[in-house]
């Protein structure tokens, strides 16, 4: 019974000593934690995921006597602002007879705030950008390509005299891209029959670029070739001398410009307007058709057949009775 008291304990640490790792001169480690070939515990380090860059962004623009330009949403680096007209106020269903007319239309509309999105993407809320048609292929060089849309989003009905004037700075390197190609403006109108983009409903407008998209040529002391590639770039973009360091990604962006269009717009509740910025390549030009060329007529090698006249009968003299003298 001694031997059977003093070997429990015994056997107790003989057994914790085997679980630490603490027998010669070993280390203890952590269970599941892994070692390098010199023993020497690593520690793990959590890598973060990657976050993708996303492709919408929102805020809120407002409508009210004021003209002023109001920023448009920054994504994938596109910018720019929308300006609004004075928004027309609703007319009255049933309209008071002893109202005089300035008493009426000297208040002004109470301001309204309007949801605007822009996205390098097709709106959930809105049809495919594919107005000419699901026939043409992904890489069909006379495609049109959608590069930015803005969606309105109104709490209430509104109705503005004009589409509002929208200008976009489009990134220097999506602007080198498509420099050979031209931008236009679409709208889808969710109160159309046609369930698409309308195009061109809106003019260019060159007449105020915005101040500072410009880009400045840099000053030289030798001038440098020009590298190949950039013969055909747009107006008012000056290439980066060779060796300047400077590249699309650092310089400014390209203002494009529309003038608003005097055409009416209603902004129902809740439903979408959406505008979409899109390049138009340059149509290829067709190439005449190659004139028919004329056919030798064949000649007949058949001797020829002599002519042979008919002579015409000389009609005889008819002679008349003389009278008898008496």
């Amino acid at each position: 019974m001694t031997i059977a008291r003093v070997s429990w304990p015994f056997l107790f640490l003989v057994a914790l000593a085997a679980c630490s790792g603490n027998l010669g001169s070993g280390q203890s480690t952590l269970p599941g934690m892994p070692q390098n070939g010199s023993g020497t515990t690593v520690q793990q380090v959590a890598v973060a995921a990657p976050t993708a860059t996303p492709n919408s962004a929102s805020g809120v623009v407002t409508l009210s006597d004021s003209t002023a330009p109001q920023a448009l949403p920054a994504v994938m680096g596109y910018s720019g602002s929308i300006t609004f007209v004075k928004p027309n106020a609703a007319p009255s269903a049933t309209p008071n007879p002893k109202a005089t007319p300035s008493s009426a239309n000297s208040a002004p509309p109470a301001p309204v705030s309007l949801g605007i999105t822009a996205s390098v993407v097709d709106p959930p809320d809105a049809p495919h950008f594919s107005p000419l048609g699901k026939r043409r292929g992904k890489h069909d060089p006379t495609a049109l390509t959608p590069l930015l849309f803005i969606t309105l989003l109104s709490p209430t009905d509104v109705t503005l005299a004009q589409y509002p004037k929208i200008a976009v700075d489009v990134p220097r390197d999506i602007a080198a891209k498509h420099r050979d190609d031209t931008y236009a403006l679409a709208l889808y109108d969710p109160q159309t029959k046609d369930k698409s983009f309308q195009l061109a409903v809106a003019e260019r407008d060159f007449s105020s670029p915005a101040p500072g998209t410009e880009p400045t040529s840099v000053p030289t002391a030798v001038p440098a070739a020009t590298p190949m590639g950039l013969l055909n770039v747009p107006v008012g973009f000056t290439p980066p001398p060779v060796g300047s360091g400077l590249s699309a990604s650092t310089l400014p962006p390209e203002r494009v410009a529309f003038t608003a269009t005097a055409n009416v717009l209603t902004l129902q509740s809740n439903r979408p307007a959406i505008f979409a910025l899109y390049a138009v390549p340059p149509q290829p030009t067709p190439s005449p058709s190659p004139l028919p060329s004329a056919t030798p007529t064949a000649v007949s090698s058949a001797s020829p057949t002599p002519a042979t006249s008919t002579p015409t009968p000389t009609p005889a003299a008819s002679v008349l009775p003389v009278p008898a003298r008496s």
